[in-house]
Formats: C-alpha cells, structure tokens, sequence
C-alpha cells in the first residue's frame, strides 16, 4: 500500500497498524475515497453519520476495508447542518446506494447523485424530523403517536 499521505489531501493518523483515520474538508471527500478505492480499500463497509448540534455540523463517515492489507480507513468530513449535501459514492461503490438513502432518511443529509435519494426505505409516511438528529425528541414523538403501556409492578 502507498503512503496514503501522499495522495490524500487532509490528515491522515495511524491508530494501529489495521486502522488509519483519514480527516478531509468535505470538498475533498469524493476524491478521496475515489483514492481510497484505486489504493485498494475495494470494500465499504459502513456508511452513517454523527450530529454534532452544538457545533452546527454533520460528520459523515465512512468505512473502507483493504482485504489485501487487512486494513479499515475510517474517513470522515464535516459538513453544514443547515443544508447537509454530499456528493454519491456508489458508482465506486454500489453497496453504498442504501447507506446513502439511509443517510438522507436518518439524517436528512441530501446524496447528489443518488436517485433514491429521499424516498422512503425505511420510514413510510414519516412526518417528522429525522429520527437520527439530535435535535429529534424520541420521548416526545412515542407520547403522541402510541398508547402509553403501563407495566405491572412486582415485588418478585
């Protein structure tokens, strides 16, 4: 495997020698893990995000597998909370075409390029906020959308 220093713009970490942290600006994402893949990291094996609310920002994470290097490249971006967008990886990866709906469902962070991006896969007819954000009220949404169960109460 090259140095990956070399091809990717952004930090790139060793954490042991079968995982390295790649941190890129989201405007070199695709390149990346396109330099990813040609480097030979020829599985996704995660696609998902994190909310950081306080910071007005997404991270969106990915997870590339070298099967000849027995290697995970954990590669992350940060993106803007306000219109989250990032560009389809699935013709590097085809897998990548249900995370990246997942992505918009759970998260509402917008795939370009991804037709089924934005129609439903898990959640029909959901009306809300997307259930991933941190900003979603889980207690709130169950209290007015199902019966509430009382539980009975033993001394066993």
């Amino acid at each position: 495997m090259r140095d990956l220093g070399q091809i990717i713009k952004g930090s790139v970490t060793v954490q042991r020698p079968q995982r390295i942290h790649v941190n890129v600006a989201a405007t070199d994402l695709l390149s990346t893990v396109h330099s990813l893949k040609l480097s030979g990291f020829n599985q996704l094996t995660l696609l998902t995000a994190v909310d950081w609310i306080d910071e007005q920002q997404f991270e969106v994470v990915y997870l590339l597998y070298s099967r000849t290097e027995k290697v995970v490249a954990i590669v992350k971006a940060r993106i803007p909370r306000g219109d989250p967008e990032v560009e389809t990886i699935e013709d590097l990866y085809p897998n990548a075409h249900k995370y990246e709906v997942e992505l918009t469902e759970m998260f509402g962070i917008k795939v370009r390029g991804n037709a089924d991006s934005g129609k439903p896969f898990l959640l029909e007819n959901w009306q809300d906020l997307p259930p991933m954000r941190k900003d979603f009220d889980s207690i709130k949404y169950a209290g007015e959308h199902y019966e509430a169960r009382h539980k009975e109460v033993t001394s066993d």
